[in-house]
């Protein structure tokens, strides 16, 4: 191993117990233990050399006796008398061991000794006579005990969980390496069990375990037992996470607002991004602070990475009108014929809950896709385009002025006959011509809607227009006045008035839909971050739902005509305050895309990191398959108390309602044997040097360089 703090994660064939005791600080030794606990005898002068013993420090116990040490089996049925041939052997040195296996440990809580009844009595005796003497309730060096008495004081206990053992393994190439495993084969009663310290490589490697240099390490934080720091003690000891465990994988980041959630997601998606370009990667930005930097010192964003061909995100965001170099807009034309399901979508959300018979009668009004009525014939098709285009009419009313960009000409054209066509045209403001060859243009002329001047005359007149109409049946049949009803309002709030909030979602300079080309995007490995910061609840809700609702439709359309050796599109899912998206639809989660995308996602090789300060709210079947938790700081024992139901975090319980620090977090990742407390990295500029091959551009200039730009 390499002397210092800087990375250094051997691999497994070449780590040994000594090396994970080089450098170790000895703390004391084993009185008492078992196959979950242990407890150990320690003296302060030792735990002060140490740098101190907080809560969940990790240590390490080996056996001082093994083997041949052991007493004899002949020598233990002769209890009464010593051995004829006394154990030698000499101190060791704690880095030269030869040892089977060590114990990890974890310092959960003081531990009596012994002697304790007899020592809390001469601490009691000693400090009453310290601050009762001559100095006035000031004690000097002078009123303590005798040198020999404070000795024996200094002794004390301390409480350990097990938390699995060190021993050599033979892996598959036949190589011998060091392994952690999760339990106790055994523990020698009389083994001498001496426990030391583990600091600085040994402590980085064992913090990272079993993610070393053969894995795709990324420094996650600095280990961290506690915020205090007397001596001065805090050394950078990184703690290294493999990047494949979140890949494909569910990923939870717990703790209080302003605690550091957002900077370990971006760590998370910023590290994906470094290993694997060709995983997409989809990032719901709530405060805007992915797409751009928040000002803060050294801080920089996602949205300003950029590696060697350019910019490694594409932004969304609801303000942007126009699409630019910078972002694109959000919004879909909601008069784009190609676009008619996500209209669909859109009206059936807004009528949602209307209980009026008409509006029943529009929602289950059967409107074919412009594809669908290419393969239709003569009336039937006929009929179908009528009805298409009626709809399209209802949709540019409800949206209004907006419905068209300034100088636009978009036109459909419907056929219609002469006798129907000069009745519409008796009750019409503008006067609909036929086209020679295509029909009647319908939708947007030299500023005039006429798509909605065409319908509404014909919705007002029906009557005399089935009249005028001198083949069979009527023009205006049933399913299409079913339509046409929306345009007739008898009131503020009917007919069409009902969709009016459409105009939010409708953006005319766009021909595609938004979802659509988010999720073609990311199915080629891009980095999508929507900014939903400047949108109005309603819209950021329904277009956050759409665009998953895309994601899953298009993955589970894949699943199924997927070949047998053929790969899905590797994508991730960032959802902050997953509370909101999780308990929205709670009594009918069906309806959730959210939990279908945290309970089935994996299967499409759909991974998802969510942050959330409440982990009620998450459903106990999403966090059962969590692979990686990082939890900072919780307030609530109601919350802490759910936690403590997955792995060892009933241990770790106080500590994280009561440490408020920003970043202070612990940490268990999909493999790893135990949880880490950690001090997570900050997502700036050092950061992205240091473990990524992008450079930070703002303001047009590069402040890090991309590696070949780099001296």
């Amino acid at each position: 191993m390499s002397s210092g703090s800087g990375f250094s994660l051997p691999s497994r064939t070449e780590m040994s117990i000594d090396q994970l005791l080089q450098d170790a600080d000895h703390v004391g030794g084993v009185f008492s233990t078992g196959y979950e606990k242990c407890n150990i005898l320690t003296n302060d002068k030792w735990t002060q050399d140490a740098g101190g013993l907080p809560k969940h420090t990790l240590l390490i116990a080996r056996p001082l006796l093994e083997g041949d040490e052991i007493v004899a089996e002949e020598d233990v049925q002769n209890a009464h008398r010593l051995p004829e041939e006394p154990t030698q052997f000499e101190r060791p040195d704690p880095s030269d061991t030869g040892s089977t296996h060590a114990l990890l440990l974890r310092v959960t809580e003081p531990a009596d000794i012994p002697q304790e009844g007899r020592l809390r009595t001469n601490r009691f005796d000693a400090m009453r006579e310290a601050i009762t003497g001559d100095g006035g309730g000031t004690p000097s060096p002078e009123d303590f005990v005798d040198v020999l008495t404070r000795r024996e004081m200094q002794y004390s206990g301390v409480q350990t969980k097990i938390l699995g053992t060190f021993h050599q393994t033979t892996n598959k190439d036949g190589e011998e390496e060091l392994t952690l495993t999760s339990d106790v084969q055994t523990f020698f009663s009389a083994g001498h069990y001496v426990v030391y310290k583990p600091k600085d490589d040994a402590l980085q490697w064992i913090a990272s375990y079993p993610t070393t240099a053969d894995n795709n390490p990324v420094k996650l934080g600095n280990v961290r037992y506690t915020t205090t720091d007397i001596w001065g003690d805090h050394d950078d000891v990184g703690m290294y996470f493999d990047v494949d465990e979140f890949i494909g994988a569910k990923t939870a980041v717990f703790g209080m607002t302003r605690k550091g959630k957002s900077n370990t997601m971006k760590i998370i998606a910023g590290a994906i991004e470094n290993h694997d370009s060709g995983i997409g990667q989809l990032i719901f930005d709530p405060s805007g602070e992915y797409a751009y930097t928040n000002d803060q010192d050294r801080e920089c964003a996602l949205g300003e990475l950029y590696d060697e061909s350019g910019k490694i995100s594409t932004v969304y965001k609801f303000a942007a009108e126009e699409e630019s170099d910078r972002f694109r807009p959000l919004r879909t034309n909601l008069l784009s014929r190609s676009n008619l399901d996500v209209v669909k979508e859109y009206v059936r959300r807004e009528l949602l809950g209307e209980n009026a018979d008409y509006i029943g009668r529009f929602l289950s009004t059967e409107i074919k896709s412009p594809s669908e009525i290419e393969e239709l014939e003569g009336g039937d098709r006929n009929r179908h385009e009528w009805r298409l285009s009626a709809y399209i009419a209802v949709i540019s009313k409800a949206i209004g002025e907006e419905a068209y960009p300034e100088g636009s000409d978009a036109t459909e054209y419907i056929s219609v006959n002469d006798d129907v066509l000069d009745e519409i045209n008796s009750h019409a403001r503008e006067n609909h011509e036929k086209n020679e060859y295509h029909g009647v243009p319908l939708g947007y002329y030299q500023g005039t809607n006429t798509l909605v001047d065409f319908w509404e005359a014909v919705a007002h007149n029906t009557d005399e227009i089935n009249d005028a109409h001198s083949g069979d049946g009527d023009w205006i049949d049933d399913e299409l006045d079913n339509v046409l009803e929306m345009l007739r309002v008898s009131g503020s709030q009917s007919g069409y008035q009902k969709l009016t909030d459409l105009r939010k979602y409708h953006n005319p300079d766009r021909d595609e839909d938004v979802a659509q080309e988010i999720y073609d995007l990311l199915a080629d490995g891009e980095m999508v971050i929507v900014d939903i910061s400047n949108g109005l609840e309603k819209v950021v809700t329904s277009e956050k739902e759409r665009i998953v609702g895309k994601l899953l439709d298009e993955s589970m359309e894949r699943f199924r005509d997927a070949e047998p050796d053929e790969e899905l599109p590797k994508i991730q899912v960032y959802l902050e305050e997953a509370h909101q998206h999780f308990e929205e639809y709670r009594e009918n989660e069906s309806m959730n895309p959210f939990v279908t995308l945290a309970k089935e996602g994996a299967k499409f090789e759909i991974g998802m990191a969510y942050s959330t300060q409440e982990v009620t709210s998450v459903d106990a079947r999403v966090r059962a398959n969590t692979a990686n938790w990082i939890v900072t700081h919780i307030n609530s024992k109601r919350e802490t108390n759910e936690l403590s139901k997955y792995y060892n975090f009933e241990d770790f319980a106080e500590s994280i309602r009561n440490v408020e620090t920003v970043g202070y977090a612990r940490a268990k990742t999909y493999s790893g044997e135990h949880i880490v407390p950690i001090k997570v990295s900050m997502f700036d500029t050092e950061w992205v040097r240091n473990n990524t091959q992008f450079g930070v551009k703002k303001d047009g200039e590069f402040i890090v360089s991309r590696p070949a730009d780099r001296d």
